[in-house]
């Protein structure tokens, strides 16, 4: 516009025949302008490419896409992370497990029906830029493979070289080859017998499609040729998933994006078997998922929406912002909930607090074991036990905490943070025997706490741990640094603060001072944390060397050649300080982790998971 105002401004200052050629000019400057306007506006845009799932069958369990899979295979392959892992005890005990075997038994039969072993160099060869993994047996691991490749690549997969030893069939106007094995080794021409591992592969202009069910990629076929439309992408699971995404999420493409039809997953006996969190019961209350992945150089950011059964399933978020002030900058592991129940409060005071006992933990697999002796109706001894007279009850641990778990009723906290001090090398001695841990628990309420009442509530608790008639329980006051706390004097440390409608409980009193430390620096929470339901988080960068030390005490029993142990030498590593402790150094560079879950506006379960890593 400035330009041409200055041209006007020229050509009404000239005079006579110089003033007429700059108006000709300019007129041909415009009418060329205006001709090129309309013909950039009348010409039809380049259609976009249809997504994958339009060309998906419906009846998936899950999906997996990726908008350039070669790319984030290549990321892999070549990381240092991969090929650390590979030469791990993680890695050596993994290939010992029953699902490794499965995989591989699965990876033996596909060779034998494709010719070719489906490895590392067969993946790179497949791969394309716009890809997508449909799963439909998780047992039988049938599945269906779409890739987007360039002009002419498609036609060139290390199948097609093959295709001869195929039979070829039709779906429409397009051709797919397909070739099964019988399990006993013995080819076989004929596609129904029901043992045989199926291995289908087509090519549909620039789009190569791969499959172990004849079905899934007849119907596939068809459907790129828009005949019919029950695709994945029309899936009611498939689009309450996708269309649950944050729409400022939803602008920007995820490096890989993963939906589960949770509905069908979830009773899946595979699922109970090979589900790590055992958390079948929680998950049973989502009916579909989805989750996608962003990559940066200094991190992963994974954004999850679930979508629960019911709308009313997803309750019970506030502000997690008055606790999460009070978390130390060097926090190893926390953790902080959202409205969280008695019992729950009770629970995290009385392991980390009071009791500070390790987590009980059996196997439910196993059934118990039944006492099959016989019951002895009394002993000689019994001669001179009294039963003229009351015996004297016994008040069981679990009764103890009746009054802290009357006053956490009655305060009904609404926010809880539990946080464990960082356990680096340095805070461990050669051959130390006890790791001390130091944790907090923050209770904020609406209305004051009773710092007297608070008190009084852990004398109760903790004296059938520790004394008789209440010797060694009191409480005396502490200063420093401006903060003053109570602490309980005895033989067991316990610290205890009250900030208003804020309680801060430590096993110490060093570390409750860090806490209030944290609380005096003024730090802004992010905007998240005012609705939220969990935010949660580790430093690998500052565990690694606590969990190296911990795991080498734990597996000291395991034999080692060459340490004159008499135990037997077994050919698997040692669980903590071998599998585990190679798993942290093959991803060493992983510095933290962050979780962070919330409540999308259609009441399903945000959660946003950051791995950040080290340069």
């Amino acid at each position: 516009m400035r330009m041409l105002r200055e041209l006007v401004r020229r050509i009404v200052k000239m005079e006579g025949g110089g003033r007429w050629l700059w108006i000709a000019s300019a007129l041909l400057v415009a009418g060329v302008s205006a001709s090129a306007a309309i013909h950039l506006f009348l010409q039809p845009k380049a259609e976009a490419a249809e997504p994958l799932s339009s060309y998906v069958p419906q009846g998936s369990l899950m999906a997996v896409e990726s908008p350039d899979f070669a790319a984030l295979l290549g990321a892999w392959t070549n990381s240092g992370e991969e090929k650390a892992w590979i030469k791990s005890d993680s890695y050596a005990e993994f290939s010992r497990s029953r699902l490794f075997s499965r995989l591989g038994e699965a990876q033996s039969e596909f060779a034998a029906s494709a010719g070719l072993a489906p490895d590392a160099n067969f993946l790179s060869q497949v791969a394309g830029g716009e890809s997508l993994f449909a799963w439909y047996d998780i047992g039988k691991l049938e599945f269906l493979y779409v890739t987007r490749m360039k002009p002419g690549e498609a036609a060139q997969n290390p199948l097609m070289k093959l295709a001869d030893k195929f039979q070829m069939r039709r779906a429409g106007a397009d051709s797919f080859y397909i070739r099964a094995e019988a399990a006993q080794g013995s080819p076989n021409e004929s596609v129904d017998a029901g043992t045989a591992r199926t291995v289908a592969f087509a090519v549909h202009g620039d789009l190569l499609l791969l499959a172990t069910r004849e079905d899934l990629i007849a119907n596939a076929l068809l459907l790129a040729q828009h005949q019919g439309d029950a695709t994945l992408g029309n899936e009611p699971w498939y689009v309450a998933a996708t269309s649950a995404v944050v729409p400022e999420e939803a602008a920007a493409r995820p490096d890989l994006r993963m939906t589960l039809n949770l509905a069908r997953i979830v009773p899946s006996p595979y699922f109970r078997s090979y589900w790590v969190q055992r958390n079948v019961t929680e998950m049973k209350r989502y009916s579909a998922a989805v989750s996608d992945l962003y990559r940066t150089e200094d991190a992963f950011r994974e954004e999850r929406v679930l979508i629960p059964m019911s709308p009313d399933a997803a309750t019970g978020t506030a502000d997690l912002g008055p606790v999460l002030k009070y978390l130390p900058a060097d926090s190893g592991v926390y953790r902080a909930t959202a409205m969280p129940g008695t019992a729950q409060a009770v629970d995290e005071l009385d392991r980390r607090l009071i009791s500070r006992a390790p987590s009980p933990y059996r196997d439910s697999r196993i059934a118990p074991v039944a006492d099959l002796s016989d019951a002895n109706a009394g002993t000689g001894g019994d001669l001179d036990t009294r039963i003229d007279e009351q015996p004297v009850p016994e008040l069981p641990l679990a009764s103890a905490l009746g009054s802290l778990r009357g006053l956490i009723d009655t305060a009904r906290p609404d926010a809880m943070l539990v946080y464990s001090t960082p356990t680096g090398a340095a805070s461990f001695e050669k051959d130390s025997v006890f790791r001390p841990m130091h944790s907090a628990v923050v209770l904020s309420a609406s209305a004051p706490w009773d710092a007297s009442a608070v008190q009084g509530a852990f004398v109760e608790a903790l004296r059938p741990r520790l004394t008789v008639g209440g010797a060694g329980l009191s409480w005396k006051p502490v200063r420093q640094d401006d903060e003053s706390w109570m602490e309980l004097s005895g033989l067991q440390s316990l610290a205890v603060a009250v900030r208003g409608g804020v309680l801060i409980v430590a096993s110490d009193s060093e570390t409750l001072l860090q806490v209030l430390r944290s609380a005096k620096k003024g730090v802004q929470t992010r905007s998240e944390y005012r609705d939220a339901r969990t935010v949660a988080g580790f430093s690998h960068s500052a565990e690694r060397a606590g969990l190296g030390s911990l795991s080498a005490l734990l597996d000291r029993n395991h034999a080692v050649p060459g340490d004159g142990n008499s135990a037997s030498v077994t050919d698997s590593p040692t669980f903590f300080s071998g599998n585990m402790g190679s798993l942290s150094d093959a991803f060493q560079r992983l510095d933290s982790e962050t979780f962070l879950e919330g409540l999308t506006e259609n009441h399903a379960v945000r959660q946003t998971v950051v791995y950040r890593w080290r340069p």
